[in-house]
């Protein structure tokens, strides 16, 4: 499935995060995630996505110390340009309703891209309900953010899913330390608003 939209939600009722996600052909598909896998499958999502390179990279400082910065830079800045604000466009759900994902698994398929895969495997179903799904590093990067933002409306304390435990910042958001130098004022300066 090549994703076009996608929306996570937490149903506290059944206490399931909801991902729905749709598809330039106009297909909709759904997946139930408890907090069972999750708290299995989010950090080692969350890693694989930070491994991912972005499409368009900047150039790192000369001596490469500074990497790891410029990665977490480039990713928020990134996410300030997804676009969040468009609503999710209904579209014809698949026949037999979400997927109440059972395992899934995750392969990065080059520096840019990845493949996610969720399998249904019930007791009493005969047959594996499966869906693939083909992420460039953009949209695993929007999507992990997305899974981020339902997790803490879940309250379920799964590490990794709070801003201040993970270095992605979105940009403006995140703490410099207290121990500062002059050397350090270029980092603190306020960024500057382009108009556009």
């Amino acid at each position: 499935m090549q994703v076009h939209q996608f929306q996570v939600s937490y149903v506290a009722e059944q206490d399931r995060l909801l991902v729905r996600m749709n598809s330039t052909a106009g297909d909709e598909q759904g997946l139930w995630l408890t907090r069972r896998l999750m708290l299995d499958l989010f950090p080692h999502l969350d890693k694989a996505v930070h491994e991912l390179s972005l499409s368009d990279p900047q150039t790192v400082g000369h001596d490469g110390a500074a990497e790891g910065a410029v990665r977490a830079h480039q990713q928020a800045e990134t996410l300030g340009q997804s676009d969040f604000q468009t609503p999710y466009q209904e579209a014809s759900p698949d026949a037999g309703g979400p997927l109440l994902v059972t395992a899934a698994h995750y392969q990065l398929l080059n520096k840019h891209e990845m493949s996610l895969r969720f399998d249904e495997a019930c007791q009493g179903q005969t047959e594996t309900r499966t869906v693939e799904i083909h992420m460039v590093s953009e949209t695993a990067l929007a999507l992990l953010h997305v899974l981020r933002l339902g997790l803490q409306a879940s309250g379920w304390g799964i590490s990794g899913a709070h801003p201040q435990d993970t270095p992605l910042a979105l940009p403006g958001q995140g703490a410099m330390e207290a121990d500062t130098s002059d050397w350090d004022a270029f980092a603190l300066a306020e960024r500057p608003k382009y108009l556009n």
